[in-house]
């Protein structure tokens, strides 16, 4: 999963530059989910965290200058479309994490070179007023450990989520 740290910087005109400074592993048995939630839920299943605590937790100290986004195209040659992370909350049990992500699309440019900055940054509009995405992700690990791989959460056949 391509979740990213970036330092959020206002510009004149109600435009921000985005610069990345570093990524942010949520998965994985050594990632931070999988260091942190275990005791987070181990007396409540139910959790629910800000990126300020994500943050926290990965040692960023700037919080409040700093936000959590993911990259869905991170490998792509002219697509830039960056969500920042709103919330993310879940239930942890023994082995499984069901975690729903909260979005707002912060960037979603076909051409890389219309947002592209002289630094490297993107120059974004003001993006907290766009619409908000929700992504439902399971985890393969919990309260007993697992190897907290990422995987899509069960689907039930006479349910739509829009």
């Amino acid at each position: 999963m391509g979740f990213e740290i970036y330092r959020i910087q206002p510009l004149e005109g109600g435009r921000f530059a985005l610069h990345k400074t570093g990524l942010l592993p949520l998965g994985g048995s050594k990632g931070i989910l999988a260091r942190h939630l275990p005791a987070l839920a181990a007396l409540d299943e139910q959790w629910s965290l800000a990126p300020a605590e994500l943050l926290r937790w990965a040692g960023v100290a700037e919080a409040p200058s700093h936000g959590v986004f993911f990259n869905l195209t991170p490998g792509a040659a002219q697509q830039v479309n960056l969500f920042e992370l709103v919330s993310v909350s879940g239930r942890t049990v023994s082995l499984l994490t069901d975690a729903l992500f909260h979005f707002k699309v912060a960037c979603a440019s076909r051409n890389r070179a219309e947002i592209e900055g002289e630094n490297g940054e993107w120059i974004v509009p003001d993006w907290r007023g766009n619409p908000a995405r929700f992504e439902h992700l399971r985890l393969a690990g919990g309260t007993r450990g697992g190897s907290w791989a990422w995987s899509e959460p069960p689907q039930s056949a006479s349910a739509t989520v829009i």
